[in-house]
């Protein structure tokens, strides 16, 4: 059965000239859609897109159909790679960024939490702005857009990283706040005797300070919080 299920899987994976096809057509929308939405980067997809369809041409001309459909595979890799692909995911990316700009503002309510969150958020604002403006103008070949756009991935993963250790911040804080909350409501409902800052001698009536452990007036012991309360006092 270990056999029959690792050919299934092979032959599911195997690839074909068919399939490879099929790929290529949306390969190639995805560029042309890349390149209308990125007009700057234009002559750039355009030129990763000779290379990969002379090397699709090449593979559609080999006989043998398994070695056709992975060379037209490589075809396909060499036309999603690179800076095409860093390109494709540009807009989720930087969509994911603003939402963690505004999920780092409004989880900012201590002084020391904003501070931090300035300073982050700040950079983010920053570097977003310099995405637009790079994206605007674009870059002439391949060489310079993977350039460009390696730049614009490690900018987008250094904001991104800075705003998550602030929102994590702040979230550690609020659940230290919390647990401190909690602590503190079961302390005081389970009827602890809590330290008072004076207490009463039960038989002559004077106030003494909490440190001394008789009445500086009478003489008589300080009563235990924690006995029933006795009757027969003396009164003043």
């Amino acid at each position: 059965m270990v056999v029959l299920a690792a050919g299934m899987l092979s032959a599911a994976c195997k690839r074909t000239v068919e399939g490879e096809d099929q790929a290529w057509t949306a390969n190639v929308k995805r560029v042309q859609e890349l390149a209308a939405q990125y007009p700057g980067f234009a002559g750039a997809l355009h030129e990763q897109q000779k290379r990969a369809e002379d090397a699709m041409t090449a593979a559609r001309a080999v006989s043998d159909k398994e070695q056709a459909a992975k060379q037209m595979g490589a075809a396909n890799g060499m036309l999603n790679e690179g800076f095409v692909y860093t390109l494709g995911q540009l807009d989720p990316r930087t969509r994911a960024l603003r939402q963690k700009l505004v999920d780092a503002t409004t989880a900012t309510e201590h002084g020391s939490d904003q501070a931090g969150a300035k300073v982050a958020t700040d950079d983010a604002q920053r570097i977003l702005r310099n995405v637009d403006d790079t994206l605007k103008t674009g870059a002439p070949d391949a060489a310079g857009a993977t350039a460009v756009l390696r730049k614009i991935d490690g900018d987008l993963s250094s904001a991104s990283s800075n705003l998550d250790r602030v929102i994590a911040s702040v979230k550690a804080r609020k659940q230290e706040a919390a647990k401190a909350a909690a602590a503190t409501g079961a302390s005081g409902a389970s009827g602890a005797p809590v330290a008072a800052a004076t207490w009463k001698c039960t038989y002559c009536g004077h106030v003494n300070d909490a440190t001394a452990k008789k009445c500086t007036e009478c003489g008589a012991p300080r009563p235990d919080p924690n006995a029933p309360p006795k009757g027969g006092a003396k009164k003043k």
